[in-house]
């Protein structure tokens, strides 16, 4: 059964985890430079800046130029996000002992998600949320995909994969979470809207305040009480707070929160790796009864949500680019915050498809920026 979850994993992240035409992120023309990160976000995106294009015609010496080395490396480092995240997956089945340390207690992931949320939040302002209301209808659209597909694709996932009680609960928090912060860096990789992006993540990530205990509320089988006063408790404490205070840490100490914000990208891919390591090391008895039909179901949910993402857009005639947008946002979601509120809820087992969502969104995705690279760049040739 290990050697089958083991190959699951594998093939779901196949050779896409990033591909040729991804890698190259320093040969940047395909990058729109219309679709350029706006002014009011600009200052609140160092990661993204590096990997930015530039009317040079050497765009190796002019990120160099920009970026001091070793953020360029840990910049290049982000880019593997999926691989940490299925190393540490494979590893916590594998060898569970090397990293139950990390999820001993359940302060331990809480902080390290808060961390998380605080990073993002000092990447944002006022403005940034401003921004919504210059293009309401796109960024309301592509939430409203966000928290109805894939909420209603996480309780059919569950009903025809027929998980037991407490791994459907937990895929339901999967589906209702907001995006997650690597979509960010994988529509950068799909030459898709960088700015629509952002957009969403944050203004998703603060509707999941109120959306995620009620969706999940509404959703989850009456065998398990939910309680939703304590979802929106753990919610608000790991989302809405630390992102308020790394606005005010970026409204008020703005120098320091830049130089913090250009290490935030890979750290928090190193404390994501974590969590959902940590969560597979220590639920690695249920993985090896149930893992086929959660790995299924995960990867049908996920699959659901990057095809719905694009295809209800591209009916309303939205443009590619924001097709490829809406549907990252759709597809990859916050599992981390997942594993985070199925822990406060106490519940056997309702972390795992959190931390198995980690590593499936983030190689579909990562597969799919490759190919729509791919396909740009031939298209130019």
């Amino acid at each position: 059964m290990k050697l089958l979850i083991l190959c699951l994993l594998i093939v779901s992240s196949h050779t896409f985890l990033f591909p040729g035409p991804v890698v190259k992120l320093r040969s940047v023309h395909a990058f729109d430079r219309r679709a350029a990160i706006p002014p009011s976000l600009r200052r609140h995106t160092p990661s993204l800046n590096a990997l930015q294009s530039s009317p040079s015609n050497n765009d190796d010496e002019t990120i160099s130029h920009r970026t001091p080395a070793h953020l360029k490396i840990l910049n290049d480092l982000t880019t593997l996000f999926p691989f940490f995240v299925l190393s540490s997956a494979i590893l916590g089945l594998l060898r569970p002992s090397t990293l139950t340390w990390f999820s001993k207690s359940s302060s331990t992931i809480t902080a390290s998600l808060a961390t998380i949320m605080i990073g993002m939040g000092m990447t944002l302002s006022a403005d940034d949320f401003l921004e919504v209301l210059k293009k309401p209808k796109v960024v309301g659209f592509g939430v409203a995909c966000q928290f109805i597909c894939m909420p209603l694709a996480a309780l059919a996932s569950s009903r025809i994969f027929k998980l037991p009680p407490a791994l459907a609960l937990g895929l339901i928090l999967v589906g209702t979470c907001p995006g997650g912060t690597a979509s960010n860096l994988v529509t950068l990789l799909s030459n898709a809207s960088v700015p629509l992006s952002v957009l969403m993540t944050s203004t998703s990530t603060i509707l999941a305040t109120i959306l995620t205990p009620t969706l999940t509320k509404l959703l989850t089988t009456s065998s398990i009480n939910v309680d939703g006063f304590q979802l929106f408790k753990s919610t608000a404490s790991v989302v809405l707070l630390p992102i308020t205070l790394g606005m005010v840490l970026n409204k008020y100490l703005p120098r320091l929160s830049k130089t913090i914000s250009s290490y935030t990208p890979f750290t928090s891919v190193i404390l994501v790796s974590l969590i959902c390591g940590s969560v597979v090391a220590s639920n690695s008895s249920i993985l090896l009864t149930s893992g086929l039909p959660v790995i299924l179901s995960v990867l049908t949910l996920h699959s659901l949500g990057f095809f719905l993402g694009y295809f209800f857009p591209s009916l309303q005639g939205y443009s590619k680019k924001t097709c490829r947008t809406i549907s990252i946002e759709t597809g990859m979601q916050n599992s981390a915050l997942a594993v985070v509120l199925a822990g406060s809820l106490g519940v056997e087992g309702a972390m795992v498809p959190g931390a198995v969502s980690a590593t499936v969104h983030s190689c579909i995705g990562s597969a799919l920026g490759g190919i729509w690279r791919w396909r740009d760049q031939r298209k130019k040739e």
